[in-house]
């Protein structure tokens, strides 16, 4: 009776130690039987009537390992045999760290030290009862199964309470709770003393490096010292350096730096006057000058940059202005700072005009300029300043108004009306410029006005803002105005072939012509407080053009006299030497020069100067020098015809028939 009492609650008990474990092993997700520690599980003893049974449990897996990861896989090689240990006594057991027990590589957790009496069923491993050789066997899970009610595996917990069942005599000598308490405070007390640790070295750990610092410092004494001597000599050195730089007040230095830009008729400051310049030629020569010599001629400060292929287009041009006007005129190129164009960029640019032109400018250049910049300022370019004989800056002008002819006027009389002054450009993005009338309480307008200073040329668009129109044609040649307005006149047909009415005047056909000056170019401004389309708006563009020079286009097809052009291959003065491209054919030079010129350009001149068509039959590749005497363009059509001809280019009146564009005057149209 006493046997069966303690047998039934020894096995209640069972049970419950066995429930609480499945429980905790279930709530962790991984079997951590005494305390989640990442190294291994403590072992769990449990002991019989016969003897101490030991299950010890190795865990090689980490704290983060779900129950189902925990199973092992299945092993192929059999369990070793392990000692009865049944009889042995508690202080005769090994300690968890005994290096002689093996921990099999195919499962995370093993049985190492049982009793025969039964049979125990360990993770990944069963043992049968009988044996001293364990024999696994393959008791894994599916992903999908609760590994303690898994089919293929009894559950840990759940295979211990069967086991204690069979043993019957089986006592619990050492309870878990009581173990994993004393661990648990254990582990606490630990992580207090870890803590306290830490705290104490944050604290130390600035104080002990400044003490350090201190201690390198002072051992370290003499390179200090050296270090302070040096810094002294520094700030003497400096001291000194920037008094030498301080300019003396006789210098001038201090003038210069107060500069401001100059006005129109404003003297050239003495300061400037005794500047040094040093001139650099192309060719790699470098000359040092004062201002101060070039006093007493007509400067002209031609601002140019790499960047600018019509600067540097230009330089023929100023070179003739240059040799024309030996020692009246002394032109200088000058390249600003703000350009960044340095040495090599600069030797780069030229060389490619060398290979294709065999050109080399002979004209000095001032580089990395900024006294001449910011006396004169200017933001486009090419930009002429210009100094007179008597040293007053006149203006900034443009390059094309830079003739013989103007030039040679201003040295007769000093008056600079004839050049164009040229201020700071209001429109450098050409965009949302601003209408040439004033808008605002108007309801409609259409102007047709000359050239507008200080502004770039305006593509036509309409722009459209708050239920307003705005049209604008800017600063276009005549000749591009028309051919805007009447594009299906012009279409496919060369300015040679146009055709004038008898009764349009001279004056006209030279403003046709006229690629050059200003006096050639227009401003149109349609506003309209409504929405237009850009045909509409170009409609009245039309009629503004007709309004203002009562001419208007058509295109005819028909037979109408001519001139045909030949080449005079015998005689092939007119072929090119090459050389820059030159187009200097204004009236007061004293010699109009077209070089490596296009025919079709040589030919569009010829048109200008001639009272008929002229056409071209051959090859229109070929490239022309061509130099004209001065007086040419007052030449009588005979005269002209005849001086072209000493040069291998031939005239001869014929007819032409086909189609061209036909300029008419309003009041009196003509059909042919």
């Amino acid at each position: 009776m006493y046997f069966k009492g303690t047998s039934i609650r020894l096995k209640k008990r069972c049970k419950i130690s066995a429930q609480n474990l499945i429980k905790k092993a279930d709530y962790s997700g991984s079997l951590r039987l005494l305390f989640e520690d990442r190294s291994t599980l403590r072992r769990t003893r449990v002991a019989s009537s016969s003897g101490t049974l030991r299950l010890l449990f190795d865990c090689a897996s980490g704290g983060s390992r779900s129950v189902r990861e925990a199973l092992p896989k299945p092993s192929r090689r059999s369990a070793k045999p392990v000692s009865n240990m049944s009889r042995r006594s508690l202080e005769a057991e090994p300690k968890g760290s005994r290096r002689g027990e093996e921990v099999s590589p195919s499962s995370d957790f093993c049985l190492t030290n049982f009793a025969p009496a039964s049979a125990f069923h360990a993770i990944g491993i069963e043992f049968s009862s009988g044996s001293h050789r364990a024999t696994p066997i393959k008791t894994r899970c599916r992903p999908d199964e609760n590994p303690i009610k898994c089919k293929n595996s009894a559950g840990i917990a759940q295979k211990m309470v069967e086991d204690f069942q069979q043993v019957g005599d089986a006592r619990l000598t050492y309870g878990v709770e009581s173990e994993r308490s004393v661990l648990r405070f254990f582990k606490s007390i630990c992580k207090v003393l870890v803590f306290r640790a830490n705290t104490l070295l944050g604290l130390i750990g600035p104080v002990v490096q400044r003490a350090l610092k201190c201690l390198l410092f002072v051992a370290d004494y003499k390179r200090a010292y050296r270090m302070v001597l040096s810094c002294l000599f520094l700030c003497l050195v400096s001291m000194f350096s920037l008094s030498a730089q301080t300019p003396r007040k006789d210098s001038g230095a201090d003038v210069l730096s107060s500069l401001v830009a100059l006005k129109p008729g404003d003297k050239i400051p003495d300061a400037v006057w005794d500047q040094p310049l040093e001139l650099n030629y192309f060719n790699g020569k470098k000359k040092t000058i004062k201002f101060a010599d070039l006093k007493g001629k007509l400067i002209l400060l031609d601002f140019w940059s790499t960047g600018c292929p019509s600067c540097i287009e230009g330089i023929p041009d100023m070179e003739l202005i240059q040799q024309r006007f030996k020692n009246k005129v002394q032109v200088v190129m000058v390249n600003s700072k703000r350009n960044k164009d340095t040495p090599e960029r600069i030797k780069k640019r030229f060389k490619k005009y060398k290979e294709d032109f065999n050109y080399t400018p002979v004209l000095p250049t001032i580089l990395n300029d900024t006294l001449f910049t910011s006396l004169f300022p200017h933001n486009t370019l090419p930009t002429i300043g210009i100094i007179n004989p008597e040293g007053e800056f006149v203006l900034n002008s443009y390059a094309s108004s830079i003739t013989e002819d103007i030039i040679q006027d201003f040295l007769k009389t000093g008056v600079s009306s004839r050049f164009i002054e040229k201020s700071e450009i209001k429109n450098t993005a050409r965009i949302n410029t601003q209408p040439l009338v004033d808008t605002t309480g108007l309801l409609f307008c259409s102007v047709m006005a000359g050239y507008r200073e200080n502004y770039l040329g305006v593509y036509p668009a309409v722009s459209y803002s708050k239920g307003s129109s705005l049209f604008q044609v800017g600063n276009y040649f005549l000749n591009t105005c028309y051919q805007l307005a009447f594009p299906d006149a012009f279409k496919g047909v060369q300015s040679s072939l146009f055709v004038f009415d008898d009764q349009i005047n001279k004056e006209f056909i030279n403003l046709i012509y006229d690629f050059k000056t200003t006096k050639g170019q227009f401003w149109y401004q349609l506003y309209l407080r409504d929405s237009i389309t850009q045909e509409l708006a170009f409609d009245y563009f039309r009629n503004a053009l007709i309004q203002r020079f009562n001419v208007a286009i058509e295109r005819k097809n028909g037979v109408v006299a001519a001139y045909a052009l030949s080449l005079d291959v015998s005689r092939p003065l007119w072929k090119t030497k090459g050389g820059m491209y030159m187009n200097s054919v204004d009236k007061g030079n004293e010699s109009l020069i077209m070089q490596n010129m296009p025919l079709n350009g040589v030919i569009g001149f010829i048109r200008s100067v001639l009272d008929k068509p002229v056409i071209f039959e051959g090859k229109s590749a070929e490239r022309i020098d061509l130099r004209l005497p001065g007086n040419f363009l007052d030449l009588s059509i005979k005269e002209k015809i005849a001086a072209l001809e000493q040069h291998g280019i031939r005239l001869t009146p014929t007819q032409y028939n086909g189609e061209y564009p036909y300029f008419y005057t309003v009041s009196t149209k003509h059909t042919k």
